[in-house]
């Protein structure tokens, strides 16, 4: 396939939104005695297609950022539990969540999920780490899928056949633990995807480093090793 770069279609937003949506899932916490927002799923989708299509890949990344709703007026249900049987919503697209539509476009691909080592919503690595810090202080395992009590949750997701796993959560030293643990429990049956780092081993390149060139490169690398048949190329 001819380079992104040298095809010119590193798209704008306005270009994107033509082709693409976005829906997510989001609800509310308790932990202790504060309220944490949280976001389980989220889908985006070619115009003409729903997120009960199979998904082309799902994409594991840190946690949502700060993805809100389009309604401002949205209301969290609140989750203490099992989460579960939370509505869809459209949302204000982000600027990683462009930069997954581009690949999309360069892969054809229809439909992509994404999920998060941690539902927190937070668009500070910083205030995440200490969500993540007040989750252990409490015991919480529930702002992860991985949650024992989440497999099925998990499990349903990545249940196509074909679907891809993506793994893209960057190197941030919050996620060490939890990178780690979850590098443990991915499924085996899974070929795994994601441009893994020389260091830490437990990171693995975020699609959107801001950077203009950084970007592009990642679309490259990624298209790659997706169209790549050797195994031995891939994230293990």
């Amino acid at each position: 396939m001819e380079k992104l770069v040298s095809k010119g279609e590193f798209l704008a937003a306005d270009q994107l939104r033509k082709e693409f949506q976005v829906e997510a899932s989001f609800y509310q916490t308790n932990i202790g005695k504060k309220k944490y927002q949280c976001r389980n799923h989220a889908v985006i989708m070619r115009k003409g297609f729903t997120r009960n299509d199979q998904a082309d890949a799902v994409i594991l990344m840190a946690n949502p950022g700060s993805c809100s709703p389009s309604d401002r007026s949205y209301e969290f249900p609140t989750v203490q539990g099992i989460v579960k049987s939370i509505p869809y919503i459209s949302v204000n697209d982000d600027p990683t969540q462009r930069q997954l539509m581009r690949l999309m476009k360069l892969l054809d691909w229809n439909v992509i999920s994404i999920v998060n080592l941690s539902d927190f919503c937070s668009g500070s690595m910083k205030k995440f780490g200490e969500n993540l810090k007040q989750a252990e202080k409490y015991n919480f395992d529930n702002h992860t899928i991985f949650a024992e009590d989440r497999v099925k949750e998990l499990e349903l997701l990545l249940s196509g056949p074909k679907t891809k796993l993506i793994l893209a959560w960057g190197k941030n030293t919050n996620i060490r633990k939890l990178a780690n643990k979850v590098l443990c429990n991915l499924p085996v049956e899974k070929i795994l995807y994601g441009l893994r780092y020389k260091s830490p081993k437990w990171g693995f390149r975020h699609p959107y480093p801001m950077i203009p060139d950084k970007c592009k490169a990642w679309l490259e690398d990624m298209d790659e090793q997706l169209n790549d048949t050797d195994t031995n190329n891939r994230a293990y």
